[in-house]
């Protein structure tokens, strides 16, 4: 009796959102589990679709919006994943995965300000267990705001801790160079492409420096590979622009 008046005073409470029953709830998890699903294939239009229904069926579940804000965010709809990565936080303020998420949402949209001080919050948690995407985050989020020394300190942590984090590597190659330190920025780009050389954002940045030092063949030859290996998008056309003031093709025929 004690149960079924609870659950009727619960009820007469959220009359304009519906009772909260098992069942409710077992419907919000299960389009929640199909939406993640659809995350995972990239099929951002079918996982928004799914997603919406199980914040809809249950507003008080944080991974669920969460989980839409990704979705979002994946379909490149910003201020939706904004508004949904902040539905999670008011659930939980310390939800540091979507402070992680909403800070790289952030320095997609090159808000910076906003991007470290949601991460910052991520950081401080102790208990968060992806420390590293975050840290890596927010060094970047301290470049573009042109905090050099302060992004230099969290790349060497993060190579302190995880030596083998390749894009760490590189980045901190872009502090380098920003403060005028070249040969340094040249020999943590190289670091940065044989630690991983598919890392086509390594090898642009290679191939930009030594054009810049005037090594002129090994330039050709990375930004070479960027432009045949990246299929489209600014740093395809920005190799091409490169090759051509280089004349690599004369280069190449010596």
């Amino acid at each position: 009796m004690l149960y079924m008046r609870t659950l009727l005073l619960l009820c007469s409470l959220l009359l304009t959102t519906g009772c909260l029953t098992p069942k409710v709830v077992g419907e919000a998890d299960g389009h929640h589990k199909m939406g993640v699903a659809y995350i995972n294939e990239g099929n951002w239009p079918g996982a928004i679709s799914e997603l919406r229904q199980s914040v809809k069926k249950n507003k008080w579940e944080k991974k669920h919006w969460h989980s839409l804000g990704l979705a979002y965010f994946g379909r490149e709809m910003h201020a939706e994943a904004e508004e949904a990565f902040k539905e999670a936080l008011e659930i939980d303020p310390e939800y540091a995965q979507a402070q992680t998420n909403l800070g790289a949402l952030y320095l997609q949209t090159e808000r910076w300000d906003d991007a470290v001080d949601v991460l910052e919050k991520a950081r401080a948690n102790p208990e968060y267990r992806e420390p590293l995407r975050t840290l890596h985050n927010l060094g970047w989020a301290y470049f573009n705001k042109g905090d050099f020394p302060k992004s230099r300190k969290l790349y060497e942590q993060i190579l302190r801790q995880y030596p083998d984090f390749c894009p760490a590597h590189r980045n901190l190659g872009s502090v380098d160079e920003a403060e005028g330190k070249l040969n340094k920025a040249l020999d943590r780009y190289r670091k940065a492409v044989v630690c991983d050389p598919g890392d086509l954002k390594g090898l642009y940045a290679l191939g930009v420096l030594e054009m810049r030092l005037d090594f002129v063949s090994d330039a050709c030859g990375h930004l070479g590979t960027v432009h045949e290996a990246h299929p489209f998008g600014e740093m395809k056309d920005k190799a091409g622009e490169y090759l051509g003031e280089l004349e690599c093709d004369r280069v190449s025929g010596l």
